[in-house]
């Protein structure tokens, strides 16, 4: 009994400090923007969230999940908190921001970025290397547009918060490389 309710707890506590993490960014992004550094702080949330939910992965399950499995399972959830979070900034970013000129060619990055991102995320399912690969350059993209064009850079500090996006990408390409394929 114990055990199930140690499970449960995991899970449940693991969930809380995602949305927790998510209510951080709305709060910095919408309500208190004076405040929009507290999303870099609440960044510990996000992982030891994640690692509560891979705790709980581990043993809710009958047989203990591999390797592989939790590396995927891991780089999933990690993955959609980083869809939500991005969408989050992008509504606060049309809200607040004055219009950009998506046919011009510093807005064009934007929607550009956009696309990459979901793209990686959608090929991260089944094609892991092709979507490190997407991750990656969306990073490139970021640096470049950021150092390239006064508009983007003043938007918000798209290179900070990409970072994890970056690093994500190199551990899809660590896992389709060094993890999937060792079984």
């Amino acid at each position: 009994m114990s055990l199930i309710l140690s499970t449960k707890l995991k899970f449940v506590t693991g969930i809380l400090l995602m949305i927790l993490n998510a209510a951080v960014w709305i709060n910095g992004l919408f309500i208190h923007r004076e405040r929009g550094m507290d999303i870099i702080l609440s960044l510990p949330l996000l992982f030891i969230g994640a690692f509560l939910l891979l705790k709980w992965y581990k043993t809710s399950m009958i047989s203990q999940p591999t390797k592989s499995q939790r590396w995927k399972f891991m780089l999933s959830v990690l993955l959609v908190n980083y869809l939500v979070l991005y969408f989050i900034y992008m509504i606060s970013d049309v809200i607040f921001w004055a219009a950009i000129d998506f046919l011009s060619i510093p807005g064009i990055f934007l929607p550009v970025l956009l696309n990459l991102f979901v793209t990686g995320f959608i090929l991260s399912w089944k094609y892991e290397l092709y979507a490190g690969i997407f991750f990656i350059i969306w990073y490139f993209l970021v640096v470049f547009s950021q150092l390239r064009y006064e508009e983007i850079l003043h938007r918000g500090p798209y290179l900070l918060l990409g970072i994890t996006v970056f690093i994500h990408g190199i551990l899809y390409l660590y896992y389709s490389v060094k993890i999937k394929s060792t079984g």
